[in-house]
């Protein structure tokens, strides 16, 4: 639970508190922009952020992605040009 240490108590809430007081809570996230930690039987249950942190989330999700493609078809294109690629019908095959 070391990802819980780094956020103020203030942002951790037993299910049973968001049961009972979800408008206060998702207010709470709003305002503050900090994740709460939502926990069950002391151990997290799950997480809710603000939809401006997911979504900036999503966006580097997807950069990522991106730069991992633009890197992979990088890789491709110096193994093709050295004549490293092989040509197969079965994936199989690639790995003996």
């Amino acid at each position: 639970m070391d990802s819980l240490s780094s956020f103020p108590s203030s942002q951790l809430a037993p299910v049973s508190d968001l049961q009972r007081n979800y408008a206060f809570l998702i207010q709470k996230v709003k305002e503050t922009k900090l994740p709460l930690w939502v926990l069950k039987n002391n151990k997290p249950e799950a997480v809710l952020i603000s939809p401006e942190i997911f979504e900036g989330f999503l966006l580097k999700l997807r950069q990522f992605e991106e730069q991992e493609a633009l890197t992979a078809i990088s890789f491709y294109e110096k193994e093709k040009k050295m004549g490293k690629l092989k040509k197969t019908k079965k994936i199989s095959s690639l790995f003996k």
